[in-house]
């Protein structure tokens, strides 16, 4: 089979052994991949990143047709469709063998191209609850790439009052178009609109979402914070910030890591473990379900956000043209013939 690695900092197309199911991996799912999506931010970071291997799997997050299951699966069956996330077990690859845990059926093949994000999409619904504020507050989300878009339509859907920048003005009119209130970071007019957006109180909670090299990212934009307030770190970003401003604004201070309780945790994810639900409402999976179901309901606008497709033989070409000019990028899907 096909997959994607990381070979002198390029991602490469190479052949290797299709997975297969054995007795040691009771709860794990084959699946014979339709679509994965690639996190442009991350997989670029990852490819140039002295420090990753040769041979390095990139991707996470896929939707395709089940082809087996494992003995102790009783849920799934060849033939259902699923969305998976998670490395590991998910990359950019034609098969996968993939932790029940990790999975979520889909209702039909309508969804599969959307629920190739379902990586993205439960990291995004993780990082809302993070926020944890209330209805009717306002919220500022900093950076509007892909995660940034799906946050911004979480938080309207969860009755925040939400206003958004970037400095990409393509990606101002993308947030504009889920009915949000968004600017150019640069806007010379901003101080104006936000004080005006909370009554010149500051905002309940930013949620941090762009990367950046600086840690002055974090204090910027902490002086908007209401007192009390919320920030929520979901980018990569340098965490270094004047205790005086944060001892001022007696702020939160959070991180939103992956895509909720279980990640990382290998007794959750391939032992099949769950978290009781009366102790932990939102697991991975549970925010992976969650993801699948409004997508279903056609509650979050996916489709807007994918800006270009590429067969699985064309990877090592997209990731170039990310390379080339990633300001045009959002969501790139690869498509599995």
């Amino acid at each position: 089979m096909k997959q994607i690695v990381v070979n002198q900092h390029a991602a490469v197309l190479e052949e290797a052994d299709a997975p297969v199911l054995t007795d040691a991996h009771p709860h794990r799912v084959l699946v014979k991949v339709k679509y994965s999506s690639i996190s442009p931010g991350t997989e670029l970071n990852l490819i140039h990143n002295m420090e990753v291997p040769a041979g390095f799997k990139l991707g996470y997050s896929a939707s395709g047709e089940v082809i087996a299951v494992g003995s102790e699966v009783k849920d799934l069956k060849p033939g259902d469709l699923v969305a998976c996330y998670g490395g590991p077990y998910v990359y950019h690859a034609e098969q996968l063998s993939v932790p029940r845990q990790l999975c979520v059926k889909l209702s039909s093949d309508k969804w599969l191209r959307e629920a190739a994000l379902v990586g993205l999409g439960s990291v995004a619904i993780h990082s809302v609850r993070r926020i944890g504020l209330q209805f009717g507050e306002t919220v500022w989300v900093v950076g509007l790439g892909l995660l940034g878009q799906l946050i911004v339509q979480y938080c309207k859907q969860a009755n925040y009052r939400v206003l958004a920048t970037d400095m990409d003005p393509a990606r101002v009119e993308t947030a504009r178009s889920f009915g949000v209130e968004a600017y150019l970071a640069n806007d010379e007019r901003l101080d104006e609109h936000i004080d005006r957006f909370t009554d010149g109180h500051g905002f309940d909670g930013i949620a941090l979402v762009a990367h950046s090299h600086s840690s002055k990212i974090i204090a910027s934009s902490m002086e908007k914070i209401a007192f009390r307030g919320k920030f929520v770190l979901v980018g990569n970003v340098p965490i270094e910030f004047p205790r005086e401003l944060f001892f001022q604004k007696e702020a939160d201070f959070l991180i939103a890591r992956a895509a909720g309780p279980g990640r990382y945790d290998e007794q959750y994810e391939d032992g099949n473990i769950d978290y009781p639900k009366s102790y932990v409402r939102w697991t991975e999976g549970r925010n992976m379900e969650e993801y699948v179901r409004q997508l279903e309901a056609g509650i979050t606008n996916i489709a807007p956000l994918f800006t270009q497709e590429y067969s699985i033989h064309e990877a090592p070409q997209a990731y170039v043209a990310m390379k080339q000019d990633i300001s045009k990028v959002l969501g790139v899907l690869l498509r599995y013939e």
